[in-house]
């Protein structure tokens, strides 16, 4: 195809983002990383979204039309007939994305386990008796 044949032309105008890295941090401090494929929701938003109680019995509910439509593959901007090495390369990103999201919270594990041991380091050198 070559780089003249991809543009401003062959790509929307709009772009939704297919994945998204989410984080969470607990209350000791530590934070943790994932990847959120768009389409799928939190736990925080599917709680927000239903109600406490549901009614069983009665007429059933039709259900309500997502507000957000999941995004089109960007692959398909580019015909149908798309090259064997860019599907790899999308997923070698998709891959490479799990991985930074899992070394970024490994990382911050690290550092979070670092600064409790500097805190027990410092607490046991107040209690160990100074010698004259």
């Amino acid at each position: 195809m070559g780089a003249n044949s991809v543009g401003p032309l062959q790509y929307a105008s709009h772009m939704e983002p297919q994945v998204r890295v989410g984080t969470s941090e607990a209350q000791d401090g530590l934070q943790k990383f994932w990847m959120v494929r768009a389409g799928t929701q939190t736990p925080e938003e599917v709680g927000s979204r239903e109600a406490a109680l549901h009614r069983r019995k009665g007429l059933p509910r039709t259900p309500e039309p997502d507000s957000s439509p999941a995004p089109q593959n960007p692959l398909k901007w580019f015909g149908i007939l798309v090259p064997h090495s860019l599907r790899q390369a999308q997923a070698s990103f998709r891959e490479g994305l799990q991985l930074a999201a899992d070394m970024a919270s490994l990382q911050s594990r690290i550092t979070w386990g670092r600064s409790q041991l500097q805190e027990l380091q410092e607490k046991l050198k107040q209690l160990e008796p100074r010698a004259p």
